[in-house]
Formats: structure tokens, C-alpha cells, sequence
């Protein structure tokens, strides 16, 4: 059987969707604003990958519950209190956000900015 280039070309537009729907369901699309990711391993190494820019509507109001905002993230402005803080010292929303993040007490106390 021959393959006409329509042919081909609805192969291609098939497989691409086929990709793209793996894609989403192992988690490698491109996330939504209201997308929260969950780091694996080390949290802090997690988030410091990202720009600011990169984060989700839904990352960036977490962190701005905990003082952040794009200067203060991108190392244009200094850290908010709560890097210093310890997790008991943090506020309920605080915490909440944290643990949204991916963090818990021991995730967030061994944070460099709390070690000293």
C-alpha cells in the first residue's frame, strides 16, 4: 500500500496527539496556572530551578503567602522574614503554604536560610 503525503500527514497528526497525551499523564506538559507541582527529594533544589516567571499563578500566591515576590525570587531584592524563620515560628497560613510546596517541619527547618 502507498502512503500519499495526506496519509502521512494524518499519521504524524496522530502520533503528535498520541505524544502529547502521555505527555500530560506522566506530568511532562506544560502546567496550568492553578497547577501546584510536588517536588521529589530535596525541596529547596526543586524550587530553585524555576524563575519566577516559570511558576504557576497558583506557585507564585504560595509563595507570596510566604513573603516572596519577583524581585525578592529572582535575588533583585532581599529574602522575606519567613526564610529565616523556623516552621513552629511561621503562621498557620504560612505553614499551609509551605506544606502546599511540598515542605514539612524537617523539609523546612534544614533550609539553609534556618540553619545557624
Amino acid at each position: 500500500m502507498r502512503t500519499t503525503p495526506l496519509r502521512l500527514s494524518k499519521i504524524l497528526y496522530l502520533a503528535a496527539i498520541l505524544l502529547m497525551g502521555m505527555g500530560l499523564l506522566l506530568g511532562c506538559g506544560t502546567p496550568d496556572a492553578s497547577t501546584v507541582r510536588q517536588p521529589q527529594g530535596d525541596v529547596d533544589a526543586f524550587w530553585d530551578q524555576f524563575n519566577w516567571t516559570d511558576l504557576t499563578a497558583a506557585e507564585q500566591s504560595l509563595w507570596q503567602t510566604l513573603g516572596w515576590d519577583e524581585s525578592s525570587w529572582q535575588g533583585e531584592a532581599d529574602e522575606p522574614a519567613s526564610e529565616s524563620k523556623l516552621w513552629n515560628e511561621l503562621t498557620t497560613e504560612q505553614r499551609t503554604a509551605a506544606e502546599q510546596l511540598g515542605y514539612d517541619q524537617q523539609s523546612w527547618d534544614v533550609s539553609p536560610s534556618n540553619s545557624g
